[in-house]
């Protein structure tokens, strides 16, 4: 085998691993979050309000300690769901609020993809 070809060889194996390293990380964030005026509403189903969709919201918020992790929990609770995606997501600081440390709490739709 000439040199040429090894290296070659070489590098096809190095990109190879590096893109499939790229979708597993991708792929364990949860699902993707799109911004707004990126996805049109016909291309989707909304298959739930995550955290505010119920009368449970009125007594408990999840919040976490910052906002990467508020938005973690939340992409696994629609990874939970089955959603391929998230729209509208909005986050809140309540962090020394009145009653001590709130933290961070996140709100967003779940979504399938048509």
């Amino acid at each position: 085998m000439s040199l040429r070809n090894f290296l070659f060889r070489s590098l096809v194996a190095i990109l190879c691993s590096a893109a499939a390293s790229g979708a597993s990380a991708q792929s364990s964030a949860g699902p993707r979050i799109y911004q707004v005026g990126e996805i049109a509403f016909s291309r989707y189903a909304v298959l739930e309000r995550i955290w505010v969709g119920s009368w449970h919201s009125a007594f408990f918020l999840p919040t976490r300690a910052d906002q990467e992790g508020a938005i973690a929990a939340l992409q696994e609770e629609a990874a939970r769901l089955g959603a391929d995606g998230i729209v509208n997501l909005h986050c809140l600081d309540d962090s020394g609020g009145l009653f001590g440390e709130g933290g961070h709490f996140c709100y967003a739709n779940a979504i399938k993809l048509k």
